[in-house]
């Protein structure tokens, strides 16, 4: 599908979904609790394969507004499982599936995009614990995982937080305790909102700077739990708002989510932006801005809206230590950098501090001519954006919006894009 955008005029009140990453965190402690109740969850495309994943472990769920999970005490699962492109839900089942007692291999696979991003530290991790697995040298998918995992003491590079998430998630359900050295962190916020959905279902996790101690067999309790609107949605509203006019949005209230840190990048860069943390709203208007310095280790789904911005803000913008979104679902440095360029936006990617940088030269009225998702739902999000600042931006393979903001067009069209939509 092709979406083509031609300028509008934002007006009006929105409320994004439900968070990706709670949503997945709270059907996987759901799938391992004896019975429990997911409210507001977020269904997509990658949570849908996370349900997938929930079902092949043996947890029973059904839908009635919500989800009730009756979860499985041990697991007990083989065989061969696609998780199509949920990154989140491949690292974190690498982990679950390692603890399997049924003395035979599970084989997790994905799609071609998530057949390129590696899985290397954490499998190292999970071997050195007891688990045995196969696969390539990078352990990109698929991947054979057979158990059993014991605990244990292990030290690992978090050049993907999902990798972390994966051992927290794991660990508390090992024979043994076990200690976590992290040696490099990147996304922090992620592996807060890992640690927020365990605590919540009982899990004693005990943190001391870049070490987790974990105790071995805890039980999963996560009970009801209800799941908190998605920053990285509210993200792409709050831009339309401050690129073609006014929106307000409900349901934003704080949370552990990094890209909650939209608010304050927007405000820096010029954007009139008010948030009533209590009440939960968010209202933006058009607004001139300018650019600035960022530094997006934590925060590495929000780059591509920020590029977005950044190329309409006056000046030059420099986006920092972002050389872990090289594998995200595509290489979103490269992704960002074609995109601009095909909208005659002048980019430079720098090395500087042993990280990349991107630098943008932005100030522009207009943008015209074709952008590509290449796969990537939030390239397609972001770029839609600039679409109310033409008379004609098309966007190509636009259906990839629903991995995470399913009927993200007709939200935008009812507050006044002004969108044509080719099958």
């Amino acid at each position: 599908m092709d979406v083509i955008i031609k300028g509008g005029e934002i007006d009006g009140k929105a409320v994004p979904p439900p968070s990706k990453s709670y949503t997945h965190r709270a059907f996987i402690s759901a799938s391992l609790s004896r019975s429990s109740r997911v409210e507001n969850p977020l269904i997509s495309l990658d949570t849908l394969a996370t349900l997938k994943a929930c079902r092949f472990i043996g947890a029973a769920f059904e839908r009635n507004e919500g989800f009730r999970f009756r979860g499985v005490e041990e697991i007990k699962t083989s065989g061969y499982l696609n998780l199509m492109n949920s990154g989140t839900t491949i690292r974190i089942f690498t982990g679950l599936l390692s603890l399997s007692r049924s003395g035979r291999f599970s084989v997790l696979d994905g799609d071609p995009s998530l057949r390129k991003r590696p899985n290397l530290e954490l499998v190292l991790a999970l071997k050195k614990l007891g688990a045995r697995i196969y696969g390539s040298s990078s352990y990109a998918p698929p991947i054979w995982v057979k158990g059993v995992v014991k605990g244990g003491e292990v030290e690992i590079s978090a050049k993907s937080s999902q990798f972390i998430s994966s051992l927290l998630f794991t660990l508390p359900l090992c024979d043994q305790d076990s200690e976590v050295r992290v040696k490099e962190v990147k996304s922090r916020p992620y592996i807060d909102i890992t640690l927020d959905v365990l605590a919540a279902s009982g899990i004693n996790v005990e943190e001391e700077g870049n070490t987790y101690f974990i105790d071995g067999g805890q039980e999963y309790r996560l009970g009801k739990y209800i799941i908190p609107s998605d920053f990285s949605s509210i993200g792409y509203i709050l831009s339309a708002g401050i690129a073609g006019g006014s929106v307000r949005i409900y349901n934003a209230f704080p949370s552990k989510q990094g890209d909650q840190v939209i608010v304050d990048i927007i405000r820096e860069m010029g954007g009139e932006v008010r948030w009533d943390k209590e009440r939960g709203i968010v209202e933006a208007e058009k607004s001139d801005l300018e650019g600035i310095e960022i530094d997006a280790e934590n925060f590495p789904d929000l780059v591509p809206v920020l590029a977005a911005l950044s190329a309409i803000a006056k000046g030059k913008t420099k986006i920092k230590r972002i050389s872990h979104l090289r594998i995200k679902e595509i290489d979103r440095i490269e992704g960002i950098v074609r995109n601009l360029g095909s909208l005659g936006v002048k980019t430079e990617v720098v090395e500087e501090d042993n990280d990349l940088s991107l630098i943008i030269w932005g100030g522009r009225d207009e943008f015209h001519g074709t952008v590509d998702s290449f796969g990537d739902h939030r390239m397609a999000l972001a770029f839609s954006i600039l679409g109310l600042k033409s008379r004609g931006l098309m966007i190509r393979n636009a259906e990839v919006v629903s991995v995470s903001f399913p009927g993200y067009f007709e939200v935008m069209k009812r507050l006044g894009m002004n969108i044509e939509v080719r099958a």
